[in-house]
């Protein structure tokens, strides 16, 4: 699997399994490109596994408000901020070892507190997610 991380093709390669455009894949680009320089794949596996519980956790929060007595509501929220949390310090992380230009643009896109940049980490977990069940198909064949 460390192999199809390093392929250039590896997100087009999601993009067919999934049937589903990626759509920060130009940031995704930028990230991969930061856990193949430092060869940590293991670092980028949870990376993608903690997308995937995040983007869960949007689910259930959004499928919530479809049920009319859904419990754990607060446990649900909670859960959401502590693992956004996650997420955006593995992103401040990963900023460390890229260049300026890379490092604005994570930043500005991620890490700055709007509503754009919240829009796209929702958009970023999402695209996590379906890497991490490429990496599960992957591991089964």
């Amino acid at each position: 699997m460390i192999e199809a991380l390093s392929n250039p093709n590896f997100l087009d390669d999601v993009e067919k399994f999934t049937s589903k455009s990626l759509m920060r894949k130009d940031d995704l680009q930028i990230i991969i490109h930061s856990f193949n320089q430092t060869k940590s794949f293991e670092d980028f596996e949870s990376f993608t596994f903690l997308g995937k519980y995040v983007n869960g956790l949007f689910r259930v929060l959004e499928s919530s408000g479809k049920v009319t007595e859904f419990q754990n509501l607060e446990q649900v929220k909670k859960d959401l901020r502590e693992n956004i949390e996650k997420v955006i310090s593995r992103l401040k992380e990963i900023t460390l070892n890229l260049n300026e230009d890379h490092k604005i643009k994570i930043e500005k896109n991620y890490l700055a507190l709007s509503k754009d940049s919240f829009q796209n980490l929702k958009l970023l977990v999402e695209d996590l997610d379906h890497i991490k069940k490429y990496f599960n198909y992957l591991k089964r064949n």
